[in-house]
C-alpha cells in the first residue's frame, strides 16, 4: 500500500487536527447562559495489514469558564496529533491556546490571547503568538449568530528552513457564523480568517472552515468539517495550500 493511500485513510479518519491557522471559533460555546464547559477528544488507531503499519493518535481538550455575571470568560484548549505509516510521519503537530474575553456591552467584546504551536509536516518548528483586539457581534437572532473580529498580534516563529526565530506583527481578521436548528440538535458553523503581515502585505495566511455537528445524545456529538488553508510565505518545500477533512465524536462534559 503506497503513501497516498495511507494519507487518504488518515484524512478520513475521525480526528481533530490543526493546519497553518487554528480555528478558535469552532471551539467556542455560543451560548450566553452556559458558564462552565469541558470537551475532551481522545483517539488512537493502529493497523497492521500485510505488514503495512499505520498508527494514528490524537488528543484534544477544551475548557471554557465564564464568571457569574457572564461578562468575562476564559478559554483554554490544547491538541496533540501524530500519525506514522511504515516509519514515515504523516502528521506531527500540537498547540496550547489561552484566551480571555470581556463583554463590554451587548455588541462589543475585548479579547486577548496567547498561543504556542508546532507542526513538523508544515515546516513550523515553533510559533508563539500574543494578541489583543475587539470582537463585534453583527447581529444575533435566536438561532443565528454573526461575529467579526480584528486582533493585532505579535508572532515569533522558527521554521524548518530557518533556524533563527523571526518576529512579525500581524492582523488576525475573521468573520464567523453559527446556525442551529429549532430543536438545537443540529449546528452549522463557518469561519474565515485573514492574517497579513502589517509590514509586508504579500506575506499573509488565509483559512476557512465549515463544520456540521449533530447530537447523538445530550452529551455526545458527531462532527464533520472541512478546512482549507493557504500560506503565501510557506517554508521551503512546503505546499502553500493544505486541506483537511475530518469526522469525529465530541464529548461535552
Amino acid at each position: 500500500m503506497n503513501r497516498f493511500l495511507w494519507l487518504f485513510l488518515f484524512v478520513i479518519s475521525p480526528a481533530l487536527s490543526y493546519g497553518q491557522l487554528v480555528n478558535i471559533e469552532n471551539q467556542r460555546i455560543q451560548n450566553d447562559s452556559v458558564r462552565i464547559v469541558t470537551i475532551i477528544d481522545l483517539q488512537y488507531n493502529y493497523q497492521n495489514n500485510n505488514n503495512e503499519e499505520l498508527s494514528l493518535g490524537n488528543f484534544s481538550a477544551t475548557h471554557q469558564y465564564k464568571t457569574k455575571n457572564l461578562k468575562n470568560y476564559f478559554l483554554l484548549l490544547g491538541n496533540i496529533d501524530y500519525s506514522l505509516a511504515n516509519g514515515e510521519e504523516l502528521s506531527n503537530s500540537g498547540l496550547i491556546h489561552f484566551r480571555f474575553n470581556r463583554k463590554l456591552n451587548k455588541k462589543l467584546r475585548l479579547e486577548a490571547f496567547t498561543q504556542y504551536q508546532y507542526n513538523k509536516i508544515l515546516g513550523i518548528e515553533s510559533r508563539n503568538l500574543i494578541g489583543i483586539g475587539p470582537r463585534y457581534k453583527i447581529n444575533k437572532f435566536e438561532k443565528i449568530v454573526f461575529y467579526i473580529g480584528s486582533l493585532l498580534m505579535q508572532e515569533f516563529q522558527k521554521t524548518s528552513d530557518n533556524s533563527n526565530t523571526m518576529s512579525y506583527q500581524r492582523l488576525s481578521n475573521y468573520l464567523s457564523l453559527s446556525l442551529k436548528n429549532k430543536a438545537k440538535t443540529l449546528e452549522f458553523t463557518a469561519v474565515a480568517y485573514y492574517q497579513p503581515n502589517i509590514k509586508l502585505w504579500e506575506d499573509y495566511r488565509l483559512t476557512s472552515q465549515a463544520s456540521l455537528a449533530f447530537n447523538i445524545t445530550s452529551k455526545l456529538q458527531f462532527v464533520n468539517s472541512i478546512n482549507y488553508g493557504y500560506n503565501s510565505y510557506a517554508p521551503t518545500n512546503i505546499n502553500k495550500k493544505n486541506i483537511l477533512i475530518s469526522n469525529g465524536l465530541k464529548l461535552n462534559l
